[in-house]
């Protein structure tokens, strides 16, 4: 098995293309228009991510996006951990640890503060035990019809992370 440094071309996005769809394949989010913006036009900055091959074959991919917050008054660079697909044939391996770690020091190199996850139940085990991640909390889900009544000005002067 080898592990590289995720990069970007039309022949990988549609490499990532191929793997998410198998496994997820009822997923209709993924597209090579949507993989282009999100790992190669983000305003914040590219993709940092890697990738596990068995020989020529991707079985592995793993992908964290740049994005810019102000955490109490101090402005930071941290990255969502977005997009983990391991082909069904190599899961259970310990793979998606080792291409999340190999990402996680990259970022720090790249002076990434921080890296956050809005994982579902299956992913949960992994980033709190295996990786060190805080729970913050299970999300909410509201649904609202109408004004909100919101002040964003004043939301986004008083929060503590934004």
């Amino acid at each position: 098995m080898i592990i590289k440094r995720a990069l970007f071309s039309k022949y990988l996005l549609d490499k990532y293309l191929e793997l998410f769809n198998i496994c997820f394949p009822d997923s209709r989010k993924f597209s090579h228009k949507y993989l282009k913006w999100l790992y190669t036009e983000n305003p914040d900055g590219d993709m940092i991510g890697y990738n596990a091959y068995d020989g020529e074959k991707l079985i592995g991919h793993y992908g964290c996006i740049p994005a810019k917050f102000i955490i109490n008054s101090k402005h930071e660079s941290g990255l969502l951990s977005l997009n983990t697909a391991i082909h069904p044939d190599y899961q259970g391996k310990g793979l998606f640890i080792t291409l999340a770690k190999r990402t996680y020091d990259s970022a720090i190199k790249e002076n990434y503060t921080f890296v956050y996850v809005v994982s579902n139940a299956k992913s949960t085990y992994g980033f709190t035990n295996k990786l060190g991640f805080q729970l913050v909390k299970p999300l909410d889900v509201l649904i609202g019809i109408g004004n909100l009544n919101i002040d964003w000005n004043k939301s986004n002067t008083s929060a503590e992370f934004y």
